[in-house]
């Protein structure tokens, strides 16, 4: 069976296909297309198709990944949306949480809040109460209801959120205004908080049931658009996308809780370095994802990515489970520039795909990342994407000089070293936020580095945070597309509790567990995935009694007795100790929230290496490049990496260069390559 990875990003659409009885791999690149990204996803399809001479009904399997919902978000193109809450909470959406500040920078004193999602006259109150316990108060008014769905149809509504106070323990209430509004609304997508994020914090809940319908109708017009394109294509294989916690899931998932897709073209790259650290037997590892428009930075510890259940996007809270992902605005595409100060400056602004980076030939005349790596020979002009796109050195050249070297007064050399070293600052600070602001120490991690610029300061990284080995895997520049064959279908279920553990008894929770593995059970069954082959993984919301925070917790144990809810307890003081540094053994332990993780497998264990060829004698190199290192200019030899063989050991300098990027490695380093085709560099320290 043939398998094909998809990842739409935010300059070029990443397209991998795999032949799993051959062993064989062929991959592309083409230009993303912002305006309508189906465009550039089934160009992308259509273009592996023909490379690899492959029939479409050889094709088994379609994965893609893309950040549609996140961009919707930004750029403020999300559907026409209503909210139907319970009375006296038409504001919560600007109210917030006044003891938290969702914002970038705490200390921005011109921070401004984004436009609402919904503005205030397409928000409507409906009289209703459930109380702290799910006991009904006021019941629904239907009357009332009926008006404003009828008020809501006139408008012109696309999408309707519905988040009344305290559903997420007595449910009735949401699930009768539901219903109303799917028979009085026709056509219209409509989501329940308690179908998104059923658990306390009303604002958080409503904010996330927000999302869900803002991206509703956008995300399943796109899911189906790509499907139709397929069988346009004649094309008949499953298709599933990724989500943001690292998972696949079919199209009618995305059609029901689109805010699920948020950040998942990154996931996809964090998946595919936790299958390459299960190989290596690699425990810890940080993962770093430069792209062309932003770095992402996450974390792998004790074989599994770390996880958050809530997320910013915009200063918009959403809840829901996902690969915890610090990104900051230093990609490849990256605008460089000179503040008012003279300082010289990376992002987050972007060249994006139209018109690119100067040296791309599109009429850009800002200097980028890839800019400055071209000048400095990091990046060769002839190589570049498999010598698809020729690049323009005077035109980078030009660039760096006009906006950066003459207003500096550098040479253009100095100019563009100044501004990749900023660069790398950046990055190095991103992986600090998920390394030693957390209580981890980064010496302790390897470095997966990926993307099509990842690879090119991946080196410099290491060194500058002592991470003692890069391991880079086989098609890094795609390697996020790649994760897209080796994930398996995931769904994230949950439970809202509130009690402490004193409170709640084994056989409750046990029993509330049992009915979330049913669900899980079931959507499998719908997805054709046998229950043999679904891993069920239980999680806990905890805090300390009067904590507004929670800490996400794994249970250890199938079953659960009272020796489970210890350990649970001391699992979290652990952790909160860890974290926190200070614990309050006098104060209960609350169980806000249960999770449960159902894991279908249906990923492939290739490790994307691909077919072997023989190789008479050593490994020589194919010719030279010029390098501008932080110790000088270098002429250093020039390996192919297609030349390379498992067991064979370099001394630095030198570059590796391969279709989707180039590894430099400095003087004092040295490189190996493993049984599967991964490059390791043991980096010196400075």
């Amino acid at each position: 069976m043939r398998r094909i990875g998809i990842d739409v990003g935010g300059t070029f659409t990443d397209v991998v296909l795999l032949d799993q009885d051959a062993g064989q791999v062929w991959s592309t690149k083409v230009p993303s297309t912002p305006h309508n990204p189906a465009d550039g996803a089934m160009a992308g399809l259509l273009e592996i198709l023909s490379l690899s001479g492959t029939e479409p009904d050889a094709v088994g399997f379609v994965g893609h990944g893309r950040t549609i919902a996140t961009n919707m978000i930004i750029e403020g193109k999300g559907a026409r949306t209503a909210l139907l809450t319970t009375e006296g909470f038409r504001d919560i959406l600007e109210i917030r949480r006044a003891w938290r500040h969702d914002r970038a920078d705490l200390y921005d004193l011109f921070f401004e809040n984004p436009p609402d999602l919904i503005p205030r006259r397409l928000r409507r109150e409906v009289r209703e109460r459930v109380l702290y316990d799910g006991s009904v108060e006021t019941p629904l008014c239907e009357e009332q209801l009926d008006q404003c769905l009828a008020e809501l149809k006139a408008a012109g509504i696309e999408s309707i959120a519905i988040c009344f106070l305290n559903s997420h323990l007595n449910p009735a209430h949401e699930e009768r205004a539901r219903a109303r509004a799917k028979e009085q609304v026709s056509g219209c997508f409509i989501t329940s908080s308690i179908e998104v994020n059923p658990e306390i914090m009303e604002y958080e809940r409503t904010s996330t049931s927000v999302m869900n319908a803002v991206l509703g109708p956008r995300c399943s017009q796109y899911a189906q658009n790509f499907q139709d394109g397929m069988r346009d294509a004649a094309l008949t294989a499953p298709v599933y996308f990724m989500q943001s916690n690292g998972g696949l899931m079919p199209p009618e998932v995305v059609g029901h809780r689109p805010v699920t897709l948020l950040e998942s073209g990154p996931a996809g790259g964090v998946t595919a370095a936790v299958r390459l650290c299960e190989r290596l037997g690699v425990a810890n590892a940080i993962t770093g994802d430069m792209g062309g428009t932003s770095f992402d930075v996450s974390l792998i510890r004790d074989g599994k990515p770390e996880i958050r259940n809530d997320t910013l996007i915009k200063s918009y809270t959403v809840r829901c489970p996902n690969i915890d992902i610090i990104s900051v605005g230093a990609g490849g595409g990256s605008l460089t520039w000179i503040d008012e100060g003279g300082g010289v400056r990376i992002g987050p602004e972007s060249a994006g795909a139209d018109p690119g980076p100067a040296c791309y030939g599109r009429g850009g005349t800002r200097p980028t990342v890839t800019d400055c790596n071209v000048v400095l020979g990091y990046v060769d002009p002839d190589s570049f994407s498999a010598g698809g796109m020729r690049l323009d050195v005077e035109a980078a050249r030009r660039a760096v000089h006009d906006v950066l070297a003459v207003p500096l007064g550098m040479s253009d050399i100095d100019a563009a070293r100044t501004a990749r070293t900023v660069a790398n600052a950046l990055m190095a600070q991103a992986i600090r936020l998920v390394t030693v602001e957390r209580g981890y120490d980064p010496r302790e991690f390897a470095y997966v580095p990926f993307g099509g610029a990842g690879p090119v300061h991946a080196v410099d990284l290491a060194r500058e945070l002592q991470l003692p080995k890069v391991v880079l895997p086989p098609l890094p520049g795609l390697f996020s597309a790649f994760g897209m064959l080796v994930a398996d279908m995931l769904h994230d279920l949950q439970a809202s509790i509130v009690k402490t553990l004193e409170e709640i008894s084994p056989e409750e929770l046990e029993g509330r567990f049992a009915e979330l593995e049913a669900q899980a059970y079931q959507l499998m069954r719908e997805a054709g995935i046998d229950p043999e082959r679904v891993k069920i993984e239980r999680r806990a919301d905890c805090c300390y009694l009067g904590q507004g925070e929670t800490m996400l917790i794994e249970l250890a144990s199938d079953r659960i007795d009272q020796a489970t809810l210890d350990r649970l307890s001391a699992d979290f003081e652990r952790e909160h100790a860890r974290q926190w540094n200070f614990t309050q053994p006098d104060r209960p332990v609350r169980l806000v929230n249960i999770r449960l993780r159902a894991v279908g497998k249906i990923g492939t264990q290739d490790s994307g290496a691909g077919e072997v060829a023989q190789r008479s004698g050593p490994a020589k190199p194919f010719g030279e490049a010029e390098l501008h290192l932080p110790e000088g200019r270098h002429s250093v030899p020039r390996y192919w990496r297609a030349d390379l063989r498992p067991g064979d050991a370099f001394p630095g300098p030198l570059v590796v260069e391969e279709p989707s990027t180039r590894l430099p490695i400095g003087p004092t380093d040295t490189l190996r390559v493993d049984g599967d085709h991964n490059l390791v560099v043991e980096v010196a320290r400075s």
